[in-house]
């Protein structure tokens, strides 16, 4: 069989193996076959067939239980192994190993070249901090061992696609290391959004620095808003007779911020709304009225919002953080610790938008602690919740 022809073959075997092979975060090395190999006849044409097999790659990161070949640059090193099979005894020292990177996002690999059965190598990124709405290819790349037998170079070679390549939650752990932050997430902290409102970056995974603490954030705050939205005080019994009109039977409840107690109720019977109508609804105190009677049950509206349609950014990776306008590659989003929360085109009776973002804020408050629930304009512009430039209130833990 001539050199090309035993190449040739060679190339289809290796093929096969890589198709069928499960190298991966499960599977680890890939079960008992070699995961690329090549072949030739040296010493004649009687002579003895002689392989090239790489036998195993892969990588065992802090606290990983199970090899796998997806890898984080630089903190993980990835292994990779070779055996010769019936060649010359000390020949499997002798091999000698490249690794190329793939794409200009993937830096050099370190060491790029070795010689011995076992290479160890740590990559490296390309990859800018500019900021994306889109997410990063992977880093891989391609390794090849290769060695002379008796005149004859044989040469495996591992494709990227099938085994040195990132996976997907690694992509995401990359963009954390690129940017230098100062939290650095684990495996176990990147998983599928429970809700994918909470999903406002650029995979298919979010990153929480505690697992389920953003679903329970925004709860908590939808909790809250409608709490302080229904909170009129029932200051005179239904039925009471004899009261002055002017009495006030239902107050609007504890000062809002900047835009003061807000009334939820709408008087009822003979009784009148003794402050501003907003939209129509009455956002003040309910007086008695002409029969001095309380008629007025407080919180007649019984207002409920569901803060989950007002989500305009809660978990958001590095690059999408900064494509979106933060200045801080340590943004409580990119530690799924924050929620962004607009509410300028909801309805609710009695409220305009101002009134709203104040109400939000009051929620945030109220869960997260003052200086931790702010209403801004953009990622960097800080306002007064009644602001009429206010797009949105951040509340953050």
């Amino acid at each position: 069989m001539d050199l090309d022809r035993a190449r040739r073959l060679a190339w289809v075997l290796c093929a096969s193996l890589v198709a069928s092979c499960t190298c991966g975060r499960d599977a680890g090395t890939g079960g008992s076959g070699p995961l690329a190999e090549d072949a030739a006849q040296v010493g004649g044409a009687n002579g003895r067939r002689v392989a090239l097999e790489i036998t195993e790659a892969f990588v065992k990161g802090t606290g990983q239980a199970a090899p796998r070949t997806s890898f984080l640059s630089p903190e993980e090193k990835i292994t990779v192994r070779a055996r010769l099979i019936n060649a010359p005894d000390g020949t499997e020292d002798r091999i000698r190993w490249t690794v190329r990177p793939v794409g200009p996002h993937t830096g050099p690999a370190v060491p790029a070249t070795f010689v011995g059965k076992e290479l160890s190598f740590q990559g490296s990124s390309s990859n800018g901090r500019a900021g994306s709405r889109q997410p990063n290819p992977p880093l891989e790349y391609e390794v090849i061992a290769s060695a002379k037998v008796e005149g004859q170079t044989l040469e495996a070679r591992l494709p990227p696609t099938s085994f040195i390549r990132q996976d997907e939650p690694d992509i995401v752990r990359q963009e954390y290391a690129d940017y230098g932050t100062s939290f650095q997430p684990r495996l176990a902290q990147i998983s599928m959004p429970r809700r994918a409102i909470l999903n406002t970056g650029n995979y298919a995974f979010i990153v929480e620095e505690d697992e389920g603490k953003l679903e329970e954030l925004l709860a908590q705050v939808e909790q809250e808003a409608n709490r302080i939205l229904n909170d009129d005080v029932q200051e005179q019994k239904v039925k009471t007779r004899g009261l002055r009109p002017d009495t006030v039977v239902v107050s609007p409840g504890p000062s809002v911020l900047e835009v003061g107690p807000l009334g939820d109720t709408e008087p009822q019977g003979d009784d009148v709304c003794g402050g501003p109508r907003v939209k129509g609804a009455c956002a003040g105190p309910i007086l008695a009225g002409r029969n001095g009677i309380a008629e007025t049950t407080a919180n007649n509206r019984k207002v409920r919002v569901d803060l989950s349609q007002l989500v305009t950014s809660a978990y958001r990776n590095p690059q999408r953080n900064r494509a979106v306008g933060s200045k801080s590659p340590d943004s409580r989003h990119t530690r799924g610790r924050a929620l962004d929360l607009d509410p300028r085109a909801l309805t609710v009776p009695g409220k305009d938008s101002r009134q709203l973002m104040c109400v939000l804020e009051a929620a945030g408050d109220r869960i997260v602690g003052s200086g931790n629930s702010f209403t801004e304009r953009g990622s960097a512009t800080f306002l007064d919740c009644n602001d009429v430039a206010a797009d949105h209130v951040h509340i953050q833990r």
